[in-house]
């Protein structure tokens, strides 16, 4: 993906956005279905290709389209003289189970030759769906159904789904801010080269030896910013909050891709404790969605710049050396550690028993991602109107573009094509 970046040169690229999802899904096309591709920026894509000539194409189509596809029927798809972007839907859909249908029974026949299987995703639902229930648990005397093959299909679609769409916005909004704020950028590359300096070569990067360490690179994954509330609204009119340098709202804080982490009492009522002399009953059966906006922000919690953007909240710096005011970066970045809210506090992958099952793997492809892109690179915007917008300016305009967003499903820039990112090398 730099690398198609790079071949754009002073012009850049208006698809970073969409070049992030194209890297998610293959991301996880390889760790989840152990299917690899080469990366195809969006400029180079054929957009003459009518179906889906890939489980990765015709995963791509359905998670673009998931809104038509949970709102129409299927049987509309066949219909004749649909609009092409329905047909191809319609063809990815089919295309997507027919991919889906033969791992299965490929996963089904190792099984039943005594073998381990691939050890994908679809090996691990195929294996669970199989094995007969344990005699020792409490559903003794009950007859437990093993999965069947649309329950099998519902699990990986919603596994896709949510490890693809939340995870490549992510990196589109981190990307923008970023590239609005050069100072952060800056401020990873020291860690990313200090640590990865001596290993140019990507592939023999390790993750026990890696991760742990770039403890900045995840705190821009779990600080950043967007720039307008997109419940706040007057008609038509949406209320900006422009930003200057020293003050934006964190995104990931102040939004969850996901609109809002739903929760269920259950059939038995729960008892809130909301301080050492006031509780809360909740009845049974009771739908509870929190305030991730209010939660994520209030200064009871983050303090009095609960609103500003500074991922530097996220690390805990070392103690002040009494032998000298300037201490190696050695020092630094080696006593840094990692903030760790209040539980309950921060709750942007949900909470408890039931929070992400694929937090730390979004944590662990955003570092890498993050690590890769800006060891040796810089992003910039690229001034508008035939040079005459300062870059100052620029970058304030990615900011207005990253502030309009609105939820389809999730929430999202509305044009991230109308700002072009050129890649330098530092």
């Amino acid at each position: 993906m730099l690398h198609f970046w790079t071949l754009y040169g002073s012009d850049g690229t208006k698809y970073c956005a969409e070049d992030v999802r194209t890297l998610a899904i293959n991301v996880l096309a390889f760790a989840g279905f152990q299917k690899s591709y080469p990366f195809k920026g969006s400029q180079q894509a054929d957009t003459t290709e009518r179906t889906p000539s890939t489980y990765r194409d015709a995963l791509a189509i359905i998670l673009q389209n998931v809104l038509i596809l949970l709102v129409v029927p299927s049987q509309v798809f066949s219909l004749p003289f649909l609009p092409t972007r329905w047909t191809q839907v319609g063809w990815a859909k089919t295309a997507f189970r027919r991919y889906m249908l033969d791992q299965i029974a490929d996963e089904k026949q190792l099984m039943s030759e005594g073998k381990a299987g691939s050890g994908t995703l679809v090996s691990n639902l195929v294996r669970a769906s199989e094995q007969p229930q344990n005699p020792g648990s409490s559903n003794v005397g009950k007859v437990q159904k093993p999965l069947s093959i649309d329950e099998i299909l519902g699990n990986i679609f919603v596994f896709n789904f949510a490890g693809h769409d939340t995870t490549s916005i992510s990196l589109a909004y981190a990307l923008f801010l970023l590239v609005a704020h050069p100072e952060v950028q800056d401020w990873i590359s020291e860690e990313i080269n200090f640590y990865l300096g001596s290993e140019p070569d990507p592939t023999t990067w390790q993750y026990e030896n890696t991760f742990p360490k770039l403890q900045r690179c995840l705190a821009v994954l779990v600080s950043w910013k967007h720039l307008i509330h997109p419940f706040f609204s007057t008609g038509r009119k949406r209320i900006f909050m422009e930003a200057n340098e020293n003050s934006q709202l964190e995104t990931l804080r102040l939004y969850n891709p996901i609109p809002g982490v739903p929760k269920h009492t259950g059939p038995h009522p729960q008892r809130l404790s909301l301080s050492n002399t006031k509780t809360l009953n909740i009845p049974p059966n009771t739908l509870v969605v929190p305030s991730l906006q209010a939660l994520h922000t209030h200064p009871r919690y983050w303090g009095a710049d609960s609103l500003n953007w500074r991922p530097s909240r996220w690390i805990i710096p070392s103690a002040p050396s009494t032998n000298t005011a300037n201490p190696p970066l050695r020092t630094t970045l080696t006593a840094e550690r990692l903030f760790n809210p209040q539980k309950g506090t921060f709750i942007a992958w949900s909470e408890g028993l039931r929070n992400c099952p694929g937090k730390k793997f979004a944590q662990v492809e955003f570092v890498a991602t993050m690590a890769r892109l800006f060891k040796g690179h810089r992003a910039e915007a690229v001034p508008g109107y035939d040079g005459g917008e300062s870059m100052e300016e620029a970058r304030a305009r990615v900011m207005r573009v990253v502030g309009d967003s609105s939820v389809e499903l999730l929430l999202r820039m509305r044009e991230p094509g109308s700002v072009s990112v050129r890649w330098v090398e530092r």
